[in-house]
Formats: C-alpha cells, sequence, structure tokens
C-alpha cells in the first residue's frame, strides 16, 4: 500500500502554529510578580536596617545617656566637695589663728618643761641665786557650761527603765585651762631681783606672781641684798578630753604659805 504524500502543507503548519500559540501562552511573565519582588525586598532591606543599624544605634544612644547623667551628677558632686573644701579651709584658718593665739599665751607641754630652765637661766643672768625651786599647786581653771553627768562609781551605761538616784550623779564642769604654780627662793641683789622680774613679764608665754615675799637680811650680808619667796603661775591647755571636764567637788584648792 502506497503512502500518501500528498501532504496538506497547510495543514501542517497550522499544526505548528497552534503548538508555538500555546508556547507562548504559558511563557508569558505575571504582571504582579515583579511588585511582590519589589515589596519584598523591601520589607528585607528594612528588617536589615532596624535590626543591624537602629536597635543598636539606639542601644548606644540610651548607654550614652546613662553615661551623660553620671557625669552631670559626678560633677555635681565635685562641686559640692570643692565647696565643703573651701569651707573646711576656712573654718581650719579660723582654728588654725585660734590654736596660735592660745599656744602663744599657754604652754605646751614641752615648754612646761623647759620652763625651769628658762628661770634658772634668766637667774644667772642677773646674778641671782635659787635655792629652791619646786612645782606648787595645779588646778583647772572653769569656763562657761557644763558637760554631761556621769555616775558617781564612773561612766556607765544607763538602760531606759533602769531607776536613777540623782544623788549618784555627778555634773562635770568644761575646763578653759589649767593653772600651775611654781615656788621659788631666791636670794641677791635687789635691783637685779627687779631685773629678774621684769624678765619674766617679757617671757612670751603668760606668767603671773601671784605671791611674793621679801626678805632684808642682818647687817652681815652687802648692802641691797635681798631673800625673796616668790610663786608664779602659768598655764596650759588641757592635753586630753578627760581633762577638758571635771568635777568641781574634786579639785582641792590648797593655800601656799610662807
Amino acid at each position: 500500500m502506497a503512502l500518501d504524500m500528498n501532504i496538506d502543507l497547510a495543514s501542517i503548519k497550522g499544526l505548528f502554529s497552534k503548538k508555538d500559540s500555546n508556547d507562548g501562552a504559558k511563557g508569558s511573565p505575571n504582571p504582579h510578580a515583579k511588585t511582590a519582588l519589589v515589596i519584598v525586598t523591601v520589607f528585607v532591606f528594612i528588617a536589615l536596617y532596624v535590626y543591624f543599624i537602629f536597635l543598636p544605634t539606639q542601644e548606644d544612644l540610651r548607654i550614652k545617656n546613662e553615661k551623660i547623667s553620671q557625669i552631670e551628677m559626678i560633677k555635681f558632686e565635685i562641686d559640692e566637695l570643692i565647696t565643703n573644701i573651701n569651707q573646711a579651709e576656712i573654718d581650719l584658718s579660723i582654728a588654725q589663728e585660734e590654736y596660735d593665739r592660745r599656744t602663744t599665751l599657754f604652754h605646751s607641754d614641752k615648754e612646761l618643761e623647759d620652763l625651769y630652765g628658762q628661770i634658772s637661766l634668766l637667774a644667772m643672768k642677773n646674778k641671782l641665786t635659787i635655792t629652791k625651786i619646786e612645782k606648787g599647786v595645779e588646778k583647772p581653771i572653769f569656763s562657761e557650761g557644763f558637760c554631761a553627768s556621769i555616775m558617781g562609781g564612773g561612766e556607765e551605761a544607763i538602760d531606759e527603765d533602769q531607776f536613777i538616784d540623782e544623788e549618784t550623779m555627778v555634773q562635770l564642769e568644761k575646763v578653759g585651762y589649767y593653772e600651775f604654780s611654781v615656788n621659788l627662793e631666791i636670794s641677791g641683789n635687789y635691783s637685779q631681783f627687779t631685773n629678774f622680774r621684769n624678765g619674766l613679764a617679757q617671757l612670751k608665754k603668760i606668767i603671773n606672781i601671784n605671791k611674793e615675799s621679801i626678805v632684808v637680811p642682818g647687817s652681815e650680808t652687802k648692802g641691797g641684798d635681798v631673800q625673796i619667796m616668790m610663786s608664779i603661775a602659768t598655764y596650759r591647755l588641757p592635753k586630753n578630753e578627760s581633762e577638758k571636764c571635771v568635777d568641781p567637788n574634786s579639785v582641792v584648792f590648797e593655800e601656799e604659805e610662807y
């Protein structure tokens, strides 16, 4: 059987044309795909910006703001400290002036030890003979005001519910300074003794003559020679807190007699 070679060329072309037409319909792009892709890309960039740039920047700003607040607080504290330091310097200057004034008038412990040597040297310069020199009575000189009361048997802690006998309480008084005396017996020329007294008055510290007794010896001595018994007083500040408050009833004021 012979094949019919007379094929309708137009039919074949139409078949192929139809195929091409179907393939073309399948390959046409979706008009919303690009828009969706752009939107997704924008969101991705926004998310990346927020995560990697915006949030770290906000945290960094928060930390910096905290540091700024701390710096402002430190500046305020520094200004307050400077004010306190300036006030402390003023108070120290006032206290130093008061200390210098007091130490100019009152003896320190070391100066009290040197006082006997100063008296002996002054007597030697005026050709006087000191036959006796000894420390006399030391007594507190009270200032205005009172200290805290203590129990008669000593300082004790007292409970609120504990009964307090007022008779056992001791009222302490504030001590301004202490006065102590030095007893002297001196022999020599009276005019030289007056120079000695003037020398005592010219010493930097306060020295008062409390008592003075001048005796003229018999005719066998040189003219102008005298024997002097005297008590001079000088002063010191309290050494510690315990000396600043004293029971006035416990102080014995002895009288010195010649």
